[in-house]
């Protein structure tokens, strides 16, 4: 075997065993090799996968640095392909940097080549991270459109698990926005798509989310029966949420949902369940160490506790 061989099966393995000291210094090797023997096409393949080591560290500037070095080196050879890639991943992380406007150019520019190239896969991919950037910007009026258009490409492609993902994203939007019922019908779709794909953990967050939705509505309806209708529609996504939050083991996610159903109950005037609820939330975030959830369940379980007293003695 060869040692450029050896060097890439190197790589390969610790970056399966996350041993990234080792998967740094192998890729390091391959790119003195590259530089010695002018291959471009290396030196951005390699530059790239530094890149993508050091953005698994956590070292974004790192991460930036090697990104522009191949991209340097993918202009050279002329691949407007790779080069979409790596701008498009440049942009990913100038966004996490916070450099919003460098992260946009970046990703306009990636989008442009895709289109170009007739790549649906990166023209879809591109659509959505730009529309994150707009999200983190607040320019809903911008984001909102580009998830639709990342949508229209999941769809073409039958992306499912893209699609899912999309959906997510633009109810997040819709949700900020102050557009619940817009957020609702993606996240229907989305929770469709998340039961044919077994997605459980994201399932039972988009669960949540729409369980959450449901209590905001309640609090914005003007009738009890509006109210009430909306309770249940909650506590049905909630317990939904909160079974399969059991089933994959995410005692955090329970205590949360345990937390948000408690305070149904206490203001549909269940107080034997909101006191359940309540308290049974407050023992898991004891257990699990989160102190910040416990003053305000104390006090909610206490008030729940005056409320039946009063129930109970018809004052």
């Amino acid at each position: 075997m060869s040692d450029h061989a050896k060097l890439l099966r190197q790589v390969r393995q610790a970056l399966q065993k996350d041993d990234f000291s080792t998967a740094l210094s192998a890729l390091t090797s391959l790119i003195q090799d590259a530089r010695e023997a002018e291959d471009h096409a290396a030196l951005a393949r390699h530059h790239g996968s530094i890149a993508l080591v050091h953005h698994r560290l956590g070292q974004l500037d790192a991460a930036l640095e090697h990104f522009v070095l191949a991209l340097e080196s993918a202009r050279v050879i002329g691949d407007p392909a790779m080069e979409s890639g790596l701008l498009g991943n440049a942009g990913k992380i100038l966004r996490e940097l916070r450099r919003f406007d460098d992260a946009i150019a970046y990703l306009e520019n990636a989008l442009a080549l895709a289109v170009d190239a007739g790549d649906e896969r990166g023209r879809g991919l591109w659509f959505s991270h730009l529309a994150l950037v707009y999200d983190d910007m607040s320019e809903f009026g911008y984001s909102i459109p580009l998830h639709q258009q990342s949508i229209v490409v999941a769809r073409s492609l039958r992306d499912l698990r893209g699609l899912a993902a999309r959906l997510g994203y633009i109810a997040h939007s819709y949700i900020r926005h102050g557009d619940a019922p817009s957020a609702l019908v993606h996240l229907q779709e989305a929770v469709m798509l998340d039961r044919d794909l077994d997605d459980k953990p994201s399932l039972a967050g988009r669960l949540a989310t729409i369980g959450n939705l449901y209590v905001g509505l309640a609090q914005r309806t003007n009738t009890r029966s509006g109210m009430q209708y909306c309770f249940v529609r909650a506590l049905d996504h909630l317990r939904q949420s909160l079974n399969l939050a059991h089933e994959t083991g995410d005692v955090l996610m329970q205590a949360d949902i345990l937390r948000v159903m408690g305070d149904i109950f206490y203001q549909s005037g269940d107080y034997d369940q909101a006191i359940n609820h309540l308290d049974t939330a407050y023992q898991m975030f004891s257990g699990l160490g989160y102190e910040a959830p416990l003053i305000d369940l104390e006090r909610a379980v206490a008030q729940a506790q005056a409320a039946r007293q009063l129930q109970a003695t018809g004052s």
